[in-house]
């Protein structure tokens, strides 16, 4: 398995330090407001990792965090008149419930700052003590100039960084690049004794914290979105491998970023559409398709037309499996699906070790698809090959959590397949009014029908 590494530049072959166990960390949200579809853009690229490598059978220890505590939160907080806490914990339960509607696995563990400040308190006096930090009136900040692979994740030389810097007014530091670690101040509800005096603590520094304390002092593989390679993955690495002296991170993945009309999605800039409102419009697995069929370091452009077109694909895929079920076929028949199964798979995980190729992957199981469907149509398949191949395809989908997914109806087989017979024998006596009100009945009872080339019906879900 190969994985491009931000840090190089370059694939490289993926070797954990457990054989078969690997240590995962991935950025998660700062929950001042509704999570938006970029974010799920983010979570569903490494859900898809992660579930591709239980599929492989690695052990996967997956921590994402939660930024309970921060500068947005408690300006939001203000303005609407809420402990900071309250209103963190508020939007994370609500974007978790959604996360698990988009069918995004729970982390193994998933931290949060307010219940990590001992561990937070301990990394600062180790950078402290281990001399890559300084004390002012303002705060404890990080002494970039002291740690000398600082700009090697973003690919930039410290003067680059350095014009690039600013000093707020309420900032009292050596460089203008150089980092809080804690700063000094009260703040109802998230201020906190330590050494340092009162206060909270800085952005950078929690992620830090808590992926060494769950996973240990180097992690196989941290993720997050594109945006966030500077400063907060640069800074990670810094007061990570300050503290301890060890390589932070083995392999650095970052996600491309979800677009609206070639600009980024977010807040800050008032064109991000919430996770809850695309639910609202689309089903959770046409917005998961949506991002499969992308590479997660390539950036996607959203729009409305985008979901559905990502759904009618997912469909095509799911009519293949629904075929193979519900189609009156053979015992035996002369299509060699079982190769083409085996070929099926053997090209899909060939894609996904490369870097989790998803658009390779899905386009193998649109051509293991095409096959199935036709031979189920020409009843060419036998139905064991035939069960046995929409298996091997619902089994590969099942690897973005895209298989299908049997809603109960509100109509029984026995009634389709009588309404089926019925719509046949109407067709064959050219009685168009009756077969087109059996179909509409049958598609408002949510059932698809397929006109077979033996003249005969096939069925499916929507």
């Amino acid at each position: 398995m190969k994985i491009h590494n931000t840090l190089s530049g370059k694939k490289e072959e993926f070797a954990p330090q457990e054989k078969l166990k690997v240590r995962m960390y991935v950025c998660g949200i700062t929950p001042y407001d509704h999570s938006h579809l970029g974010h799920a853009r983010t979570l569903v690229a490494f859900d898809i990792v992660r579930r591709y490598m239980l599929f492989r059978g690695f052990e996967v220890s997956y921590v994402q965090n939660v930024t309970d505590i921060d500068d947005k939160i408690i300006k939001r907080a203000h303005e609407r008149k809420m402990a900071p806490l309250e209103l963190s914990k508020k939007f994370n339960d609500l974007s978790e419930k959604e996360f698990e509607t988009l069918g995004i696995m729970k982390p193994t563990e998933s931290p949060k700052v307010s219940g990590f400040m001992p561990q937070i308190i301990t990394l600062i006096e180790r950078i402290e003590r281990n001399g890559f930090a300084y004390r002012t009136a303002s705060g404890v900040y990080f002494d970039v100039m002291k740690f000398g692979g600082y700009g090697g994740l973003s690919h930039q030389d410290t003067e680059q960084i350095k014009s690039g810097a600013r000093i707020e007014v309420d900032e009292q530091k050596k460089n203008p690049q150089d980092f809080a670690l804690w700063k000094l101040g009260e703040e109802p509800g998230v201020t906190f004794d330590s050494p340092f005096g009162r206060g909270r603590p800085g952005w950078h520094i929690e992620c830090s914290a808590m992926s060494t304390s769950i996973l240990g002092d180097t992690l196989d593989i941290h993720g997050g979105a594109r945006d966030l390679i500077f400063p907060h993955h640069e800074n990670e690495i810094a007061q990570s491998e300050a503290a301890t002296g060890k390589k932070f991170v083995k392999v650095w993945m970052h996600t491309g970023f979800l677009t609206v009309n070639g600009e980024k999605m977010a807040k800050s800039l008032g064109n991000f559409v919430t996770i809850e409102s695309a639910l609202a419009k689309f089903p959770p697995q046409s917005i998961r398709m949506l991002f499969a069929m992308s590479h997660y370091q390539s950036p996607i452009d959203f729009s409305e037309d985008a979901i559905a077109a990502a759904g009618n694909s997912l469909s095509t895929l799911h009519s293949a499996i629904h075929a193979a079920k519900s189609y009156p076929l053979p015992a035996n028949g002369t299509a060699k699906l079982a190769q083409a199964a085996h070929e099926a798979e053997t090209a899909f995980t060939a894609a996904m070790d490369d870097d989790f190729d998803s658009p390779n992957a899905m386009a193998a199981l649109f051509a293991l698809a095409k096959k199935i469907t036709a031979a189920c149509s020409d009843t060419s398949a036998g139905k064991m090959d035939a069960l046995a191949a929409a298996a091997t395809l619902e089994k590969l989908l099942g690897v973005f959590n895209l298989a299908p997914q049997d809603a109960k109806l509100s109509i029984s087989e026995d009634e389709i397949e009588k309404l089926v017979a019925e719509r046949d024998d109407a067709r064959k006596k050219k009685d168009f009014a009756t077969s087109d009100a059996i179909r509409k009945k049958l598609d408002g009872a949510g059932i698809l029908l397929e006109d077979r080339k033996d003249g005969k019906t096939g069925w499916r879900r929507k």
